[in-house]
């Protein structure tokens, strides 16, 4: 009886207390919200990328361009800010100083995988010509071309521009022969793949040469 008891009351206890403290929900981040984050740590990138944005979609441009500047300068590898703030310039009727925006943060990107994630995060905020000249830029300086010329494969794609994104798949295959996602988006346009294959070749004096690799082949189904 006793231990029945005991039982009881702890199935009791748990009932009323709980397991633990009930989270709240976490809602949407607010111009209020984000300033105290702010005003806790100011080198909160990310708040001020989120705080140009809110002001941004307010039409609140001097203050937009100030917190995009201040999320550029505390995450200069983070893209969004640089591309948020070309947008901005776009909007104002500023087309000047969003090129030389672009062109700033284009001079900042010291990879090649900057300049793709840069030219992605124009192409978020839909300044797709913007993006299509970063591209341009990184085939002139990327050590990967064929990374390059792949990214402008998919960026011409969601423009709709198929011939021009399979002349660049092509390009990058090309350069990189072994990509089976390239290779696949050139079959679903109907272009049909050879794999390169390995020659091995002997020179005149029968000692074994290097292996080379094919030219890659392709053909129209």
């Amino acid at each position: 009886m006793d231990t029945l008891l005991k039982v009881t009351m702890m199935v009791l206890v748990l009932a009323v207390v709980g397991c633990g403290p009930e989270k709240k929900p976490v809602g949407p981040d607010t111009e209020e919200s984000l300033l105290l984050q702010i005003d806790q740590k100011f080198e909160n990138p990310d708040a001020h990328y989120k705080l140009a944005k809110i002001y941004h979609s307010q039409g609140q441009w001097i203050k937009a361009e100030y917190e995009y500047n201040i999320a550029i300068g505390f995450a200069p590898l983070n893209k969004w800010p640089e591309a948020g703030l070309v947008k901005l310039y776009e909007e104002t009727g500023k087309p000047d100083r969003a090129a030389a925006a672009r062109d700033k943060a284009m001079r900042t990107c010291n990879t090649d995988k900057e300049l793709i994630m840069l030219a992605k995060a124009l192409q978020r905020e839909n300044l797709n010509e913007h993006a299509k000249l970063v591209y341009e830029y990184a085939l002139t300086v990327a050590k990967n071309k064929g990374g390059i010329y792949k990214e402008m494969g998919y960026y011409y794609l969601t423009t709709g521009d198929k011939v021009r994104a399979e002349d660049a798949f092509r390009k990058s295959l090309e350069i990189r022969p072994y990509q089976p996602d390239v290779s696949a988006e050139l079959g679903r346009m109907g272009v049909k793949v050879v794999a390169p294959e390995i020659v091995h070749q002997k020179s005149a004096d029968s000692s074994p040469a290097n292996s080379q690799y094919e030219e890659e082949v392709l053909q129209k189904k």
